[in-house]
């Protein structure tokens, strides 16, 4: 017994002294209501931030699902909105004659795969293609903006050409006056966007809503884009206005592509009609 190393002497000091305290807690808590109840009281709130931080976990480890079931959910909602509103006017459709127009615009859920912002051509790639319905030229949109159009198609994936991207150029419009231009991207900042061709005498505010136009072919109409931060008068006769948008596109994940019935019909006589002009 005297031959035993310091060190484990320490430990079978220690561990006496941890069986005697726990005795003397088991005797206390059994002979005294009030230590009782302290101590399950301190038991339970231990317990209690151990569930908070297990729900928490949890709701971690699902939040991949949890988005996935809101981003079907939000399609849901676009569906039924597109199904009882009137896409020129905005209001909702109470007569027979308008049942065509209810279907002009549906929506198929995706998800971003891959996705680039610091590029002057940005694009995307989501996980739908033509096995859902998917073509080329339909637009893309997310529930806080314009996305981008898909460009090209295969069978389970489709590429977005990018908002965030030089080569592009959309119609969009002030949501206050409905007057329209052209939405550009400068190639600089991710989040700012050039809205031109706005005549002067149009009355701009900042933070006045920039929306997808109605003679767009590729989105619904009325979808907020962004914000004016400011303004400035080009070749003395429009204004540019720079516009803030509403999407982050650096954590962008679900999009959902929009089908146009009446798009390609439309299309092709525009382009006759160019033909003939020429």
């Amino acid at each position: 017994m005297f031959n035993i190393s310091p060190l484990l002497r320490k430990l079978l000091v220690l561990l006496l002294f941890l069986v005697l305290q726990a005795g003397a807690i088991v005797m206390i808590v059994n002979n005294s209501y009030f230590q009782q109840n302290a101590i399950l009281n301190f038991i339970r709130a231990r317990q209690i931030r151990w569930w908070e931080k297990q729900s928490s976990w949890v709701a971690f480890t699902n939040l991949k699902e949890t988005n996935r079931q809101l981003a079907l959910e939000n399609n849901r909602l676009l569906n039924e909105v597109a199904r009882l509103t009137d896409p020129l006017t905005g209001k909702s459709l109470q007569t027979k004659d308008s049942v065509a127009l209810r279907d002009s615009f549906s929506y198929i859920p995706a998800r971003v795969i891959k996705n680039s912002v610091n590029r002057q051509h940005n694009f995307l790639v989501i996980d739908k293609g033509s096995q859902d319905g998917l073509e080329q030229d339909m637009g893309v949109i997310s529930s806080r903006g314009i996305i981008g159009v898909v460009s090209h198609v295969s069978e389970r994936y489709a590429m977005i050409i990018s908002l965030l991207n030089t080569q592009q150029r959309f119609t969009a419009e002030l949501k206050k006056s409905g007057t329209f231009g052209t939405l550009r991207w400068d190639g600089v900042d991710y989040r700012r966007v050039f809205l031109s061709e706005i005549p002067q005498h149009i009355e701009i505010s900042v933070g006045d809503t920039v929306v997808s136009s109605v003679f767009s072919l590729v989105f619904p109409p009325g979808i907020p884009i962004g914000f004016v931060k400011s303004g400035s008068l080009k070749r003395g006769t429009f204004l540019e206005l720079e516009v803030e948008l509403f999407e982050d596109f650096k954590s962008l994940h679900y999009v959902n592509v929009v089908s146009h019935d009446g798009a390609v019909e439309i299309r092709q006589l525009t382009e006759n009609q160019q033909e003939e002009d020429l």
